[in-house]
């Protein structure tokens, strides 16, 4: 009789928050993007609260630039519901060196990673299922859209794999589905071993070079609420929104 294994428990996150947030102009001269106010909380304090209420027990957050203000804004991390460590960057390391350099944290696990930037109304077990039984070596939550205009779009088949990703305003494929890719994403530790302790993008030194050899890397459709809050203006349109009633940020809260 076969025997049905339950997945370990997702535990664990990587939040990326070690940039300069140099497309806030004057908004970051003094504070790091993640700490910007949105209504009386921090952008980053909604991403871990919003991690923690789905489940989330551990954050590990990178830090670069001004990283004593964040150390002394996220604590240990118990007043948001779950524990807190810090991973300091003396040099930034992108997008892939950063969760390289953060791997003795890790245990060994299969992880979360997310943008400190990023609201997202994502179901994290849901997306953390639809991994597991994909059997992927990583799995990207991806946002069905054509918008190339903006984006480095991601392509995935119809059986939810990535087939790779698309250089701005280049067309796409007949054959393939389109989307962009929202940050959010499962890494088992096959996948973190693309990855080394230096300055690289997670996009070139995992993605690109596992569809290259063959890997399955999943991709999880997902028609939820997704702000990227990246750019000076966005933001301040974000802010207006917010405080007329637009935007709740409950939404993202569970």
């Amino acid at each position: 009789m076969a025997i049905s294994r339950t997945p370990p428990k997702l535990r664990t996150a990587m939040i990326l928050a070690a940039g300069y947030g140099t497309r806030m102009a004057e908004l970051t001269r003094e504070l790091p993007k993640p700490l910007l106010p949105l209504n009386g909380v921090r952008i980053i304090e909604v991403v871990i609260r919003s991690l923690a209420h789905r489940g989330i027990e551990r954050a590990v957050v990178n830090l670069h630039y001004r990283p004593e203000k964040m150390r002394e804004f996220l604590g240990d991390g118990s007043r948001f519901g779950l524990e807190i460590l810090f991973s300091e960057e003396p040099e930034l390391l992108g997008s892939g060196g950063g969760i390289a350099n953060a791997e003795r944290y890790f245990n060994g696990e299969t992880i979360l990673a997310a943008n400190a930037d990023v609201l997202c109304d994502l179901d994290i077990g849901k997306f953390y299922d639809f991994h597991c039984r994909s059997g992927a070596l990583a799995t990207l939550a991806v946002q069905p859209s054509a918008n190339r205009r903006d984006y480095s779009l991601a392509l995935f088949d119809a059986g939810n794999s990535l087939k790779g990703f698309l250089g701005k305003n280049e067309a796409i494929p007949r054959d393939v589905h389109a989307g962009i890719f929202t940050g959010y994403q499962i890494l088992t530790p096959g996948a973190r071993a693309y990855l080394k302790p230096e300055n690289q993008s997670i996009i070139t030194e995992l993605y690109r070079k596992a569809v290259g050899r063959g890997e399955r890397i999943g991709v999880f459709p997902f028609t939820g609420r997704w702000i990227d809050v990246g750019e000076r203006e966005f933001y301040l349109s974000l802010l207006q929104k917010i405080r007329a009633g637009e935007v709740d940020l409950a939404d993202f809260l569970g």
